[in-house]
């Protein structure tokens, strides 16, 4: 019996270390709690507006995951709307969620290693929730802050998108049509006078 007892033991000793050594990546997050004025100090571009969950824009290597983000104001930096902003995949959850209750998010973005767009400062700690307008935030002394950034900063609609109605595929492919038919037409007229001129 004895023997059985170690050889069982020692397999699974050894099933453990192979699961160990084949594991290759492990995503957690697990992120420190910043103080407001680091938050502001660190992000690039402030934002106002909403996560579009309805599709996933863009991965990346790390923990980021690629949304656009409906910008309604611009409070620090130069943002378009709709703006592609990144979220850690563990936070999609509540943060639609809170979404669904009419809640938006005054975002506080930098550029991420290993990221192609934007993210929060520090995972949630660039993530403030605002719900009719207010700050929400379980620490009162880091709700105040925020909230003082926000009746202190002077919002600004965000950047014009750089395309416009008439670099879409459907208006270049009636401008075709319509160059096609106009060819068609004056060959047609320019064979007819040709006939009637013989």
């Amino acid at each position: 019996m004895r023997g059985i007892g170690e050889k069982v033991w020692f397999i699974a000793a050894i099933l453990i270390l192979f699961l160990v050594g084949t594991v290759k990546e492990v995503k957690a997050t697990s992120w420190v709690d910043l103080e407001p004025e680091e938050v502001m100090k660190r992000s690039k571009v402030v934002v106002k507006g909403v996560y579009d969950f309805s599709k996933t824009r863009k991965g990346s290597d790390f923990i980021w995951v690629g949304y656009n983000f409906h910008v309604e104001h611009v409070y620090k930096g130069h943002a378009s709307d709709p703006l592609i902003v990144g979220i850690d995949g563990f936070d999609v959850g509540w943060a639609d969620e809170f979404q669904q209750k009419q809640g938006k998010f005054l975002l506080f973005l930098e550029q991420a290693e290993g990221a192609d767009f934007l993210t929060p400062v520090a995972g949630p700690n660039g993530m403030i929730q605002l719900l009719d307008g207010q700050v929400q935030h379980h620490n009162e002394k880091e709700r105040e802050s925020f909230s003082r950034f926000l009746k202190s900063a002077k919002g600004h609609p965000p950047d014009q998108t750089e395309t416009s109605s008439n670099d879409s595929p459907v208006a270049i492919l009636i401008v075709v049509a319509l160059a096609v038919v106009a060819a068609l037409y004056a060959a047609y007229r320019w064979r007819k006078r040709k006939e009637s001129s013989l």
